[in-house]
């Protein structure tokens, strides 16, 4: 396997409301999850799963503006309008490389799951640095020292996710295991 992949279901397995069926969605995160508990990579893996927009307002909590930013367009869509018509926050926006303001990217949506599975993530743990799907990308970048994107990517302001992680220490069992392996039924998502 390649240091890095991503996997994403088709769109009747990817969760998202509208067209998915959670059931479906279950099947393919156990799937994709108990294959990969099962293989030899498992004990040097981390399998990260996180989610697109909700397509709802179920949050209760405002999302914090991470940047502020003056971007006005004859869409709405594409406006910031927060405090404003074409306004969010009241700071300066961040930059990128060459020093341009980065417009139009104010504050997070509604907050959504991200899942660490791994013999190296915490157990029992709940973290609550704020992160996003840069965040992942935020990681590969900081565990293979690549270097950031740069070019205006939110990488450079995404929350690290390196306090979901224990890589030093006892991680597992004394059976040479790193970690517990857990295998769930497909149908039910009741461990087997």
């Amino acid at each position: 396997m390649p240091a890095v992949s991503f996997l994403k279901a088709i769109a009747a397995e990817d969760g998202h409301a509208g067209y998915s069926d959670p059931l479906l969605e279950q099947k393919f995160l156990v799937r994709t999850v108990n294959a990969i508990m099962r293989s030899p990579f498992w004990n040097n893996t981390a399998i990260v799963i996180l989610y697109d927009d909700s397509d709802g307002w179920y949050d209760h909590q405002m999302s914090p503006i991470v940047n502020s930013s003056a971007a006005k367009s004859s869409s709405p869509a594409n406006s910031d309008e927060l405090n404003g018509d074409g306004i969010c926050g009241h700071g300066t926006p961040a930059a990128d490389a060459s020093g341009t303001p980065i417009q139009g990217r104010c504050a997070y949506g509604p907050r959504q799951p991200l899942l660490v599975i791994s013999p190296f993530a915490k157990r029992n743990y709940v973290d609550h640095t704020l992160t996003d799907q840069t965040s992942v990308l935020r990681f590969i970048e900081d565990n293979w020292q690549t270097g950031r994107i740069g070019g205006s990517s939110f990488d450079e302001l995404a929350g690290s996710l390196l306090n979901m992680f224990n890589f030093g220490g006892d991680r597992g069992p004394a059976d040479g295991h790193a970690g517990v392996r857990l295998f769930l039924d497909e149908t039910t998502g009741q461990a087997r």
